[in-house]
């Protein structure tokens, strides 16, 4: 099989890799799947672009390995492109997270505004003339940010900032301690680098958000100008009947999602990107609801239904539990002792290590992977 000219890591992203892919797939873009053991053993050999989408960067790091770190390092070096969204972006830099691919680290302290969500004003910078990042004579652009942390100043003349943040649009919000969205004008959005005969091209505004045409034109641009017009292909699509069994599944997902917002834990917003109360479990509950609706689409038939059904069902026996536990907690008291030990259970401190919800997240993504493997061999 002839290998795809751009491959996205897999492994870890949960809902932002099938965001990428589904926003690469809604344009006709061909993208491929790759599982970090992938490509620790050569599997982007043959590839031009290597994608990696939002989600926790050390988790990312400690999939890859040494031996996957360092097939990205040579891959890039041979003539590569990189492309970071978010969590992506935050891989290469020269962090204890990262890889090192760029000298660049991130921001802190007061220019940090990690409660950040929503389409957000990005103005081109002078060195982006021409680049295919902008349409020509293009003021301004309003892009998806979903979270993002921040770039330092790059002080490196081998990093070219192509971007700024310019200003909020009346569809932003920020939650955390600090309202006071100031600091982050004027600060780096997106960044390239080279790094041996290949360049890196990083961003924090997710370029990778289904539905958002300003975003996804820039994304169209970038792939025509690195792949060539016949990088594009047809949108894959699932079977024609989604699976019955697995449909029933997500739907007691979705039901999960429902009963959080009835609770006023979060409300909806953006299609691809709901909005949740600060401290409450959101991510992951949307999580839930998104990847078991891919799977009953892309399933086709009934085959997976044991495996899912006891991966899912922990989840779905204690969902409601956790979901007033979170609501309690968040009303200022003192959930259920049962409630709080499953709670505590599913999301650990930090929130980017484990816990029983990643074991079930990250089974699930394997899962998802095998059928999109599946429909590329047919």
């Amino acid at each position: 099989m002839t290998p795809s000219p751009a491959r996205l890591l897999w492994d870890t992203g949960g809902l932002w890799s099938l965001m990428t892919l589904e926003a690469a797939w809604q344009r006709g873009l061909a993208l491929e799947p790759i599982s970090a053991a992938q490509i620790a053993a050569g599997g982007l050999e043959g590839s031009r672009l290597l994608v990696v989408p939002g989600g926790w960067s050390a988790r990312k790091k400690k999939a890859l390995g040494p031996e996957g770190a360092e097939a990205i390092r040579e891959f890039i070096r041979q003539g590569g492109a990189y492309l970071g969204f978010c969590g992506g972006a935050g891989l290469a830099l020269s962090v204890d997270d990262g890889l090192g691919l760029v000298n660049l680290d991130r921001a802190s302290g007061a220019q940090r505004l990690p409660g950040l969500s929503g389409p957000v004003l990005i103005s081109p910078c002078p060195e982006a003339q021409g680049h295919p990042l902008w349409e020509h004579g293009e003021p301004l652009a309003s892009w998806p940010v979903w979270w993002p942390g921040q770039f330092n100043e790059p002080q490196d003349p081998a990093i070219t900032v192509l971007a700024r943040y310019h200003g909020p649009t009346q569809d932003m919000r920020l939650s955390g301690p600090s309202q006071d969205p100031a600091p982050l004008w004027e600060q780096p959005a997106v960044i390239e680098a080279r790094l041996g005969q290949g360049r890196l091209l990083l961003s924090y505004p997710h370029l990778d958000t289904p539905g958002e045409e300003p975003a996804g034109q820039a994304l169209d641009r970038l792939w025509r100008a690195w792949l060539g017009p016949n990088a594009q292909s047809r949108a894959k699509a699932p079977p024609s009947t989604p699976s019955p069994a697995v449909s029933r599944l997500a739907a007691r997902c979705a039901a999960l999602w429902e009963q959080g917002q009835a609770l006023e834990l979060w409300e909806a917003r953006h299609p691809v990107m709901p909005l949740w109360q600060r401290g409450a479990r959101g991510l992951e509950f949307w999580e839930l609801a998104r990847l078991s609706e891919a799977l009953a689409l892309w399933a086709g038939d009934d085959s997976m239904e044991g495996e899912l059904e006891a991966v899912l069902e922990p989840i779905l026996a204690h969902g409601e539990a956790v979901l007033q536990a979170q609501a309690t907690l968040l009303g200022g008291q003192e959930p259920e002792a049962d409630a709080a030990e499953i709670l505590a259970a599913w999301f650990p401190r930090p929130r980017r290590t484990g816990g029983d919800w990643a074991s079930t997240r990250d089974m699930m993504e394997k899962a998802l992977l095998r059928l999109f493997r599946d429909a590329s061999r047919d």
